[in-house]
């Protein structure tokens, strides 16, 4: 899941760079940064398993 969020970001600023909408770039950050924060949430919420 982390390279996809990675992967987009680096989609998003390949068009940046290249002059893109402003709709398609900030679309396509709103899509990371959900995406982002649900994989926070879970690693956040995921119990840990420890046993020593």
């Amino acid at each position: 899941m982390d390279i996809i969020i990675l992967v987009l970001l680096f989609i998003t600023a390949l068009l940046i760079l290249k002059g893109a909408k402003r709709g398609l770039i900030l679309s396509l950050w709103v899509l990371s940064l959900i995406l982002m924060l649900g994989l926070f949430r879970y690693h956040v919420t995921s119990a840990l398993d420890l046993s020593f």
